[in-house]
């Protein structure tokens, strides 16, 4: 499945769009869909900018996906960790060889970090105080 196929098919899936209902509100044939998503067909550019248009994409970044290039980093929807990762991929291929490896590490401390703080419970200093002092005032009017 190409990348028009593969977006044209996630679209339609996050709005619940059967092959028809999509074909009446895009004013694209049902035909020429069907070709999109099974086929790899690539349809005329007006086509493009009427799915473009309707799914509220740029249509350069669909004319880029029809056309097999890569996408720039738009926000196309479904495609943004997709970019990045591309992004940070042509980044560390322009690095200098010896700089590499602490790139990589880099990263992996930054992953611990995450996983750290995912895992560690925020607390605000101050907050601990004034439940044990709560705590106490009830127990002294209790006396």
């Amino acid at each position: 499945m190409n990348d028009l196929a593969t977006w044209l098919e996630t679209q339609m899936e996050r709005r619940s769009l059967s092959l028809l209902r999509t074909a009446l509100l895009t004013r694209v044939g049902a035909g020429t869909l069907s070709s999109i998503l099974h086929e790899g067909h690539i349809p005329k550019l007006v086509t493009l900018f009427r799915l473009a248009d309707f799914f509220h994409t740029p249509r350069l970044d669909v004319v880029r996906m029809a056309a097999g290039e890569e996408l720039e980093e738009t926000g196309v929807e479904g495609r943004e960790d997709e970019a990045l990762v591309n992004k940070l991929v042509r980044e560390f291929q322009r690095l200098p060889a010896e700089w590499k490896m602490e790139a990589v590490a880099q990263v992996e401390m930054m992953n611990r970090l995450n996983d750290l703080s995912a895992r560690a419970e925020a607390r605000i200093i101050g907050e601990e105080g004034e439940d044990d002092e709560d705590g106490d005032e009830e127990t002294a009017g209790a006396s």
